[in-house]
């Protein structure tokens, strides 16, 4: 019985880590902006309760609690933003890190991107509300 003849297998091609490479520059800058929102919020949040305890303390002033709870209202959204951003980025850096190891095609799927950016925009609209309804959270009475 005469051996049967091997037949080469196809080497599969080597993968390209700079496909590896720039899905983790996308992780990390998306992780960049999560945080960067998560530290606004918290300064935004922590804003209102600042000029609360500034207004407490000038003459003729009156504090108003309103615009100090919607900047705490504001500050939780973008912090919640933040977290969200940070969600987005693992689940598609997970399913196109899945991608490149089967060696399929990475479906850059605009859902997320567009969701966030959508709902930036609405804390965005909050934020100019807030600000266009009087910086200070207080009220002067005939200060002289």
């Amino acid at each position: 019985m005469s051996p049967s003849p091997v037949t080469p297998v196809a080497m599969r091609p080597a993968r390209d880590a700079r496909y590896d490479w720039a899905a983790e520059r996308t992780l990390l800058a998306w992780v960049r902006t999560g945080l960067a929102m998560m530290g606004f919020g918290f300064v935004v949040a922590r804003f209102g309760a600042f000029l609360r305890v500034l207004g407490s303390a000038a003459p003729g002033v009156v504090p108003d609690a309103g615009h100090a709870s919607a900047s705490m209202v504001a500050g939780v959204l973008m912090v919640a933003f933040g977290m969200a951003a940070n969600v987005v980025a693992v689940h598609r850096f997970l399913r196109n890190h899945r991608a490149l190891s089967r060696g399929e095609p990475i479906d850059p799927s605009p859902g997320g991107p567009a969701a966030l950016a959508i709902f930036a925009a609405l804390l965005g609209a909050v934020l100019v509300l807030l600000l266009g309804g009087g910086l200070l959270p207080f009220r002067f009475d005939g200060c002289r």
